[in-house]
């Protein structure tokens, strides 16, 4: 208990990373004896310039230690997880710089089992949430943990999809008592219920931009595979697929049209070698999970109709429910059926009311899978 205490401390002071850590604990023989080291020890065993060594030194001595780890460890709905204890994630030790002190919301457990990150860019075609939609809820219904960052577009749409069938598990680039952005604090009060939110800084961290290089390296780390369904030329998407790549995870991509911005990132990394995929089962197959799919899934463009829907009385209803098997705008479903705007807009409200489709964006809709 004492150890992890000072592990603690450490991880609060300036200038001292988890390889700094490492080395002094190693040089100085324990956490406490680290945590205790003079500016001389930390330039010997830390290898930190003399200003560092002060400031750390500094820091140090304004910081009530116990004080403050007790008002941590009592805090309700905070829980505090160190690499020395037995719950860590397991995945993320495995990488070159695992961050020393998690803090967490939820249950660690589920992320004992299968893992996949689902990322891309904020602002998200239709066409991207449709098949992040698609992807949450199936790899949520075969027991697969989905991983993503909290952010806008992409993360959020894999978040609350597999919520719907299964987990998911959230890594913040701030403290874990502050959500960013405001408009995603449905989703972070309800996925502690099945599933877990995760923070590497301390609480009070407001979002700084070099906050989330460091948040899309534990995405990437807590993952077996990345799957990217959207990303630009300088997405932070991107970031997480480069570091998944050097963590030695397997990374996968949704192709796209060439002349949309969003595909530019996933067709470049197609170019370079990542998995293209084409729906859950590819995923599943590639993590020789496929027993596991639970969901009656169906391959884009097949025409094949769930009983459910075949079962509708209507045949109008029914033609909508068989082309909408990727994101329509009400124009185009105009165009493909013959039916007038009024028709189709008065029929997806029925559909959408039943809980057979749903609307992704403003005029775009497609049939829940």
């Amino acid at each position: 208990m004492k150890a992890r205490m000072y592990l603690w401390g450490l991880s609060l002071l300036p200038h001292i990373g988890s390889i700094t850590i490492k080395r002094l604990v190693a040089g100085m023989g324990s956490e406490e004896a680290a945590f205790d080291a003079n500016a001389e020890d930390l330039k010997a065993y830390g290898g930190l310039s003399a200003a560092k060594a002060e400031a750390v030194v500094k820091a140090r001595s304004s910081l009530d230690l116990i004080g403050e780890w007790e008002r941590l460890t009592q805090r309700q709905g905070v829980g505090v997880v160190t690499w020395l204890d037995r719950d860590y994630p397991q995945r993320l030790l495995e990488i070159y710089d695992p961050p020393p002190v998690l803090y967490y919301r939820g249950s660690l457990g589920c992320l004992d089992g299968p893992t996949v990150a689902i990322v891309g860019r904020r602002r998200a075609s239709p066409r991207g949430l449709g098949w992040t939609k698609r992807l949450g809820r199936a790899l949520g219904a075969a027991g697969i943990t989905v991983v993503s960052g909290l952010a806008l577009g992409i993360d959020a749409a894999a978040h609350a999809a597999s919520l719907e069938t299964g987990k998911t598990a959230a890594v913040l680039g701030t403290g874990l008592d502050i959500v960013y952005p405001r408009s995603n604090e449905r989703l972070y009060e309800d996925i502690p219920a099945s599933g877990v939110i995760i923070s590497p800084f301390p609480l009070g961290t407001k979002p700084q931009p070099g906050n989330f290089p460091a948040r899309n390296r534990i995405i990437s780390g807590l993952s077996s595979a990345v799957i990217v369904v959207e990303a630009g030329k300088r997405s932070g998407a991107l970031i997480t697929a480069m570091l998944a790549l050097e963590q030695n995870r397997d990374v996968y991509a949704v192709p796209g049209d060439p002349a949309d911005s969003g595909a530019v990132g996933p067709n470049r990394l197609i170019q370079e070698g990542a998995k293209l995929i084409m729906g859950p089962e590819d995923v599943m197959e590639e993590m020789c999970l496929s027993g596991q799919l639970r969901l009656p899934l169906e391959k884009p463009g097949t025409g094949r109709v769930p009983k459910a829907f075949v079962e509708t009385p209507d045949s109008r209803t029914r033609e909508l429910l068989r082309i909408l098997t990727r994101p329509l705008h009400v124009d185009e479903i105009a165009v493909m059926t013959g039916l007038p705007v009024s028709v189709v807009n008065s029929s997806l409200v029925e559909l959408e009311l039943a809980g057979l489709v749903e609307q992704l964006a403003a005029g775009f809709f497609q049939r829940v899978s």
